[in-house]
Formats: structure tokens, sequence, C-alpha cells
């Protein structure tokens, strides 16, 4: 799936998280299955907790706000990053944010 700067995205209802040390360890119940995240993916993670949702380009934003990383690196890491999660059904795309 292509996702635009202005997708909405969710942390799922189905899943926990908790942090440990520099990692974020995500709980998927449905299917029973843990991840582990690194420093990046737990800042994006905090990020989709604490907004209940954010579009692609917000989190961009925010990334490039707190990490020195280049803007085009960012963006298609973040995407990879998001594609995978959305893989693994730890997120979901939404009505697009008013």
């Amino acid at each position: 799936m292509f996702l635009h700067p202005d997708t909405p995205v969710q942390l799922v209802s189905n899943q926990s998280s908790s942090v440990l040390g520099e990692e974020t360890i995500v709980l998927q119940y449905e299917a029973g299955m843990y991840y582990e995240l690194n420093e990046m993916g737990g800042f994006i993670w905090s990020l989709l907790q604490a907004n209940k949702g954010m579009t692609v380009g917000q989190i961009r934003q925010k990334l490039l706000d707190e990490f020195e990383v280049d803007a085009v690196v960012c963006q298609q890491e973040l995407v990879q990053f998001l594609d995978d999660l959305l893989r693994e059904k730890l997120i979901e795309i939404t009505a697009p944010v008013p």
C-alpha cells in the first residue's frame, strides 16, 4: 500500500506495549506475536499512543524535529516502517483527519 503524507494512521486496539530500556515491546493479541521496536520505532509508537492517530506527514515532521536525519531518508524509512506495522496489523488507516 502506498502511504501519502496525508494518510491518517492509528494503533489498533488489540495490542499492548511496554518500554524496556531503549526498546519498545509490542504484543499483538490476535496473532499472539510480540515485536521489539528500536528507539526510532518506539518514538513513532509513542507519538501514535499520545495522539490517538496522526498523518504520515505529521509523524515525519516530528521525526525531523527530534532526530538528525535526511528528509528523504526519513520519508522512505518511515513509510517502510508503517507498511510493516500495517502488514502485522499493529496500526490501521483511519478516516481523514479534519
